[in-house]
């Protein structure tokens, strides 16, 4: 059983989070509503997924998710209303998602999403890119999202772990790299039927019709032009795996 540690200042929100969690022993949770509270538990105990109040009595600016990530953990953040300035200054943090809780279904969408988090681990994405940084970059996002990744450079390398990793659901490729021939690819992979099932999102540089038709009549499932948002990459990438369905 995972453990989740959620934070929240408001008793009515506090409430609603220990009545959902209760009906659901999906996880070991522990509910408490400070900073200080969070800090002597994370001090203690490893916790796997988190929630937090983004506005605490005692932490009222955000800090809460400067000491999840001390911890490595990349909580679930709930805000009152959207704060474009708030989001640019945590701009580099690791965290999973902004949830706005105006109504009880939100929360019952963040323990949906929790229950996702924790089926995505069984869930593996290869990663074909040959910049580094680029590479890592990918990684670190799915990695918030508790992804299973794996990487490549190159065609006969990408190949090989598709080979070795039968488990795989998904192929990010870096469709303008110069040493990935990325048409090539998508070729070989929808040639081999045992295959048919594995997902392949493009990333390009630019919107080309004539390059991402090409792809997708080639056997490629999608596309996204960079230089994309966090958000919307994760929205193509469950777009392309096979997610858990919540009840």
């Amino acid at each position: 059983m995972s453990k989740l540690l959620v934070v929240e200042g408001s008793t009515i929100v506090k409430g609603v989070f220990k009545e959902l969690l209760d009906k659901d022993p999906t996880f070991d949770y522990k509910l408490v509503g400070t900073y200080a509270e969070a800090s002597a538990l994370l001090s203690k105990t490893r916790y796997e997924f988190a929630v937090v109040d983004r506005t605490l009595s005692d932490a009222p600016n955000g800090e809460i998710i400067a000491l999840f990530n001390k911890y490595n953990i990349a909580p679930f953040v709930f805000t009152n209303k959207d704060d474009e300035d708030f989001f640019e200054s945590f701009q580099s943090a690791k965290i999973v998602e902004y949830m706005i809780r105006n109504k009880f279904n939100n929360i019952v969408n963040v323990i949906q999403k929790l229950k996702q988090l924790q089926a995505n681990k069984n869930i593996s994405v290869l990663i074909v890119s040959h910049s580094k940084i680029y590479s890592r970059y990918l990684k670190e996002n799915l990695n918030l999202h508790n992804f299973k990744v794996l990487s490549a450079w190159d065609n006969e390398e990408a190949l090989s772990k598709i080979q070795l990793h039968p488990e795989l659901s998904l192929v990010v490729l870096d469709q303008d790299e110069p040493y990935i021939d990325s048409l090539t690819l998508v070729q070989n992979i929808r040639a081999d039927k045992s295959l048919k099932n594995l997902k392949i999102l493009a990333l390009v540089d630019e919107s080309n019709a004539y390059a991402t038709s090409t792809l997708l009549n080639s056997g490629a499932d999608d596309f996204i032009v960079k230089q994309f948002s966090r958000s919307e990459f994760y929205v193509r990438v469950y777009q392309n795996v096979k997610t858990m369905q919540v009840d």
